[in-house]
């Protein structure tokens, strides 16, 4: 699929989805949907600072965004991908400490001296992004609230998940966690289904393959998953939800970056 650049494109208009326009006149009439959760929530006004920079992408599973070698310059914002960022562990394997859908961004959000150096991210699930430099981003976020709202809440979600996920590793049981990644998973892509390889789901978890297997049986027998050929899909999600542990709860829609800007602009 072509590359875009998003400054063609007509005014910015609020909401979870919304049907862009036609690029050019000239050419054949191309919609995209434009569902970065974060975006969507931003008043025209600094929207408009931040468009001229914006361009739409196709990530494909496993490309690396950064990694210890090299940061990344660029600020990514979902629109139907995932991004694991990931750490190192002790064995080698490489854990997941977040995800970032299309509430949040992910990328160059922190300034240079603050970045982590131990950390990797990398595209998850397959998708198109909104990618723009970060050096724009942070400057506009000097020159206006909205922006700076939107910086410190994707920096609060990556941190906030890192030490949710830290505890929960440490204190809860391998089916337990695996129930709370699966929902939240989902419920952050809006999305029922999954497509992801057990021996993914271990490395992420940190569990062996054998236990996701077995988990994933159990669950499938009880009826609240179905699992073929890489493919997850959540039959209950109520139900998955009670299966999970108590993180769920901690890292809720509530405290998504999206949520809480929409929140700042609500009728008081």
């Amino acid at each position: 699929m072509p590359v875009f650049r998003i400054s063609k494109i007509g005014g910015h208009v609020n909401g979870p989805r919304v049907l862009l326009r036609q690029l050019e006149r000239q050419t054949p009439i191309i919609f995209l949907f434009f569902d970065n959760r974060c975006l969507s929530a931003l008043s025209s006004p600094a929207f408009s600072l931040l468009k001229p920079y914006l361009t739409e992408v196709v990530l494909r599973e496993g490309t690396i965004l950064w990694d210890s070698n090299k940061l990344s310059s660029d600020v990514y914002f979902p629109v139907s991908g995932l991004v694991s960022i990931l750490i190192d562990a002790s064995d080698g394997l490489s854990v997941e400490v977040a995800s970032i859908c299309s509430q949040a961004a992910v990328g160059a959000i922190f300034e240079p001296d603050q970045r982590d150096f131990s950390t990797q991210g990398v595209v998850q699930l397959a998708g198109h992004f909104l990618r723009m430099p970060g050096s724009p981003l942070l400057l506009a976020a000097k020159e206006t609230s909205e922006i700076q709202n939107l910086v410190t809440y994707c920096r609060d979600w990556i941190l906030m998940q890192a030490q949710q996920t830290a505890a929960c590793n440490a204190a809860h049981t391998a089916d337990k966690r695996f129930c709370r990644w699966l929902f939240q998973t989902c419920e952050r892509m809006d999305s029922d289904s999954i497509h992801l390889t057990q021996e993914m789901i271990a490395s992420l978890l940190a569990i062996r393959r054998t236990t996701v297997t077995l988990i994933a049986q159990k669950l499938q027998m009880e009826g609240l998953i179905q699992y073929r050929r890489g493919k997850i899909t959540v039959l209950d999600r109520i139900r998955l939800h009670a299966a999970a542990c108590e993180c769920c709860n901690s890292l809720a829609r509530q405290h998504w970056p999206s949520t809480r800007l929409l929140a700042l602009r609500a009728p008081k």
